[in-house]
């Protein structure tokens, strides 16, 4: 099966991008960062789901908070830290009333980052303890983890993206977790979870941190519960859209199935986002 996240395309309400999705067929939608909050906004996302049959998804960023703030489950900042158990246990309220089954959250950071900075340059130079980073990292999934459970949602993990330019920011140190199969091994041995691959973020990881993409790719293969894709350069995560042959699609190819969930998280016109769901079916 095949989602379309609500990132791929910018509008302020949620309702929007649904209206624009549904018009367009795509009824496979993972919710996710991008739009702003609003009062109606359950409302809206039941209304839709109902109207047009939505099958919902949901992802890291979701609801969207009243107030901006990166939401860092590894952060040795006590405020930023139960900010982000708080957003997802709102997280998983709504999506039990919503009745949605799948919720996906990002991987810790050992760095404080700013919303504007996501996937750009950081700016902190707030580095925490990553030994700490991690234990409250564990501690705060398993939580959810819990949470989710309970109400019947399966969660994953995703993997992060580090870029050259950030590693070479930080002393050529890096300063995520889960960015290469590497520190999936060490996330391993501390926690169990089920794991989202994110292709491009991994796309872009590889090239910074000198490693194979393909070969990276072929170690997670087994343990891959479900996919993201976008295209990119490998060297920034540009979230493109397929618009042919790229590396990313060949490696999708050659290494999984197509019984794994795939989210297309591409940038783009409606046009571009349909275009590239059929590369990625194979049509």
């Amino acid at each position: 099966m095949i989602y379309v996240s609500s990132a791929c395309i910018q509008e302020k309400k949620i309702a929007d991008i649904l209206h624009r999705y549904s018009d367009a067929g795509i009824c496979n939608i993972e919710l996710s960062g991008g739009t702003s909050y609003y009062t109606e906004i359950e409302q809206d996302l039941k209304d839709y789901g109902e109207k047009y049959k939505i099958n919902y998804a949901c992802h890291s960023y979701f609801p969207p908070p009243r107030e901006d703030f990166v939401v860092n489950l590894a952060a040795c900042n006590d405020q930023i830290y139960e900010r982000s158990i708080k957003h997802y246990k709102n997280c998983i309220e709504l999506l039990n009333r919503l009745e949605c089954k799948v919720l996906s959250i990002h991987a810790g950071f050992y760095v404080e980052i700013a919303p504007k900075e996501i996937g750009k340059e950081l700016s902190s130079d707030v580095v925490y303890d990553k030994g700490k980073a991690m234990d409250r990292f564990c501690s705060a999934y398993e939580a959810i983890d819990g949470l989710c459970k309970d109400n019947g949602i399966k969660l994953y993990l995703e993997n992060n993206v580090i870029n050259q330019e950030n590693f070479e920011r930080f002393g050529n140190r890096n300063l995520l977790m889960l960015t290469d199969y590497d520190s999936y091994e060490e996330m391993k041995r501390q926690l169990a979870f089920e794991l989202l691959l994110d292709l491009g973020h991994l796309h872009v990881s590889a090239n910074t941190l000198d490693k194979d993409y393909k070969k990276e790719c072929g170690q997670f293969a087994p343990f891959v519960r479900w996919l993201h894709m976008s295209d990119n350069n490998g060297i920034v995560d540009q979230h493109k859209p397929f618009c042919g042959r790229s590396e990313i699609l060949d490696a999708y190819f050659e290494f999984f199935d197509g019984g794994i969930p795939v989210t297309l998280e591409s940038n783009g016109s409606i046009e571009e986002i349909l275009n590239s769901v059929k590369l990625v079916a194979g049509e």
